[in-house]
């Protein structure tokens, strides 16, 4: 629920803290008190973009900003926690609106900077506004279904195998598509695919081959240099003169080890010359076979040069490295195996596309019945709504109606149809209903929909206008009953609909020095009173009027 907003330099409030409680809350004033600035101000914090200058005073930003209680919204907290701007642990959402001089907006939810699009997402899942010119979403026509649905419990069983075998419908359709294409086409790109694939199989490329070329092109290049060190290496550590020679001279070390290896000094260092000397030995013969790997065969260096330009050449091709063409090469065979598949295939693709059609069709044949019937009680409650809204005479129907085609949610499409007076056809709701009706029309459908309809807090700004006499009274009679299961937020002129308000606003405009200012103030019960009567009759209301507005309060609050 809507906990409490707060104002600063925002139109004509100077400052401002308001805090909203359960149940029906109503803002009251004079027209042009500025009742619409708090609605303007609820309108920016969930997301709307600025339409007009809502600085008081240009020298300082505006702010507007909302504290929602999300304890029990499960909707909300699950979109919040998926989009990592709550912690579990956290009660309260904080959206806050601030206006530079410069007319810059920024959004910002518990602190953390937002987009108007992440506040338009979340919007719906704490509050609907209903202003007096515009339908609020519940009278958008695609969410018909959703209410329709929500009055049978079997729909969601329905509605998953539905979504699955029409995302598998899609799938297949789209494989078969790419299966019938042009047979030129399908040709020419098989013929494309063959040149790729038999370029790339005919360099019989290797993994690690273009390392190993590359390693014996250096070697081949610095053969010469190579081979003077490997003999010089071999002169020095074993073929050198006898005796001046790191082997023979380690050998001779050994001899005196071995003679004085009674001290235990000697004994240790024993093993590390033999070690040594073995080793020699090995880095010896390993120098002789390297030094015998140098002398390559004529024409070995431009073999391996015209094999690195080779790979180079399929590189600019088919990929940045040998593992790469290797990759592209699995893919063009893939790709060529798909294009050869055989009318014979697509034929079985076919059949598997008829059989999840006829699957769809069926679940969503299923649905079409359940939903029928969902909607006829539909209809009924709201008809004993609107009954109730002193409408006797108008007539709602449900007409749930085939689609052009079939879609993730079914084979249906939902209309409300609305005839206003006996006698006259049913047409679209939005295309019928007066102000008064339409309104009467919202009212009823919140309170046949309040188990499902989860939104928290409804708004309305003037729902009233166009409804009087006992019509009036049902309508107040029926806001109460709402606001049992939701939080309402009325703009109102109504003494009959503020007689049952849980907490009274009183919205007050004054001069000061020359400026305007719009105050806010919270009213007791006597308050209450007094207001009710000046809206009943004026200021100059007289001590029945007082007692009539006693009686309405008194009944409210029965």
């Amino acid at each position: 629920m809507l906990e409490e907003i707060y104002l600063n330099n925002f139109v004509l409030i100077d400052e401002l803290r308001l805090e909203f409680d359960r149940g029906l809350n109503v803002l009251t004033g004079e027209t042009g008190a500025g009742k619409s600035i708090i609605i303007d101000a609820v309108g920016l914090i969930i997301g709307e973009r600025l339409k007009n200058d809502y600085l008081r005073d240009n020298s300082r930003k505006a702010v507007a900003e909302a504290v929602f209680n999300i304890s029990k919204n499960q909707a909300a907290s699950a979109f919040l926690m998926e989009n990592a701007l709550l912690d579990e642990e956290e009660e309260q959402v904080i959206i806050s609106r601030e206006i530079s001089p410069l007319g810059r907006s920024s959004a910002r939810l518990n602190g953390r900077n937002v987009s108007l699009g992440m506040l338009k997402q979340l919007s719906p899942l704490l509050l609907d506004i209903h202003l007096q010119h515009e339908h609020l979403s519940l009278l958008h026509p695609e969410r018909y279904l959703m209410y329709v649905d929500s009055f049978a419990p079997e729909s969601p069983v329905f509605l998953k195998k539905i979504e699955a075998l029409f995302l598998a419908l899609q799938a297949k359709r789209a494989e078969l598509l790419e299966l019938k294409a042009s047979e030129q086409e399908k040709n020419q790109k098989i013929d494309f695919l063959d040149f790729q694939i038999g370029e790339i199989e005919g360099a019989a490329l290797q993994s690690g081959e273009e390392e190993e070329l590359l390693a014996l092109k250096t070697r081949i290049e610095n053969a010469q240099k190579l081979s003077e060190g490997s003999l010089y290496l071999q002169q020095i550590l074993y073929n050198g003169e006898q005796g001046q020679n790191a082997y023979d001279l380690i050998s001779s070390a050994i001899d005196t080890a071995t003679v004085l290896k009674e001290d235990e000094y000697f004994s240790s260092i024993l093993p590390v010359l033999e070690e040594i000397y073995y080793s020699l030995e090995d880095i010896a013969r390993g120098l002789g076979s390297f030094s015998s790997s140098l002398d390559f065969e004529a024409g070995i260096l431009e073999k391996t040069e015209d094999r690195l330009y080779e790979i180079r050449k399929l590189k600019k091709k088919y990929g940045d490295s040998i593992e790469g063409i290797l990759k592209y090469l699995e893919n063009a065979r893939r790709e060529r195996a798909l294009l050869e598949r055989s009318q014979e295939e697509e034929g079985e693709l076919e059949k598997e596309i008829e059989k999840i059609n006829e699957d769809y069709c069926l679940e969503a044949a299923r649905l079409t019945e359940i939903r029928g019937k969902a909607a006829l009680r539909l209809q009924e409650i709201v008809n004993n709504e609107l009954i109730e809204l002193n409408l006797p005479n108008i007539r709602f129907e449900i007409a749930v109606e085939p689609r052009d085609k079939a879609c993730i949610s079914g084979l249906d499409r939902v209309e409300f149809m609305f005839s206003p007076n006996p006698g006259e056809e049913l047409r679209p709701v939005s295309k019928i209903a007066s102000g008064g009706e339409i309104s009467r029309f919202v009212l009823a459908m919140k309170e046949a929909l309040a188990k499902a309809y989860d939104v928290p807090t409804l708004i309305f700004d003037e729902i009233d206008v166009g409804v009087g006499g006992t019509s009036l009274m049902a309508m107040a009679a029926k806001l109460s009953q709402l606001s049992c299961s939701h939080q309402l937020i009325l703009v109102t002129h109504s003494p009959q609909i503020a007689a049952y308000a849980r907490q009274h606003y009183l919205i007050e405009k004054s001069v000061y020095e020359g400026k305007t200012f719009t105050t806010v103030k919270v009213l007791d019960k006597e308050e209450k009173i007094k207001e009710i009567a000046r809206m009943m009759s004026g200021d100059n209301y007289s001590a029945l009027t007082l007692q009539h507005a006693r009686e309405l309060v008194e009944k409210g609050s029965c």
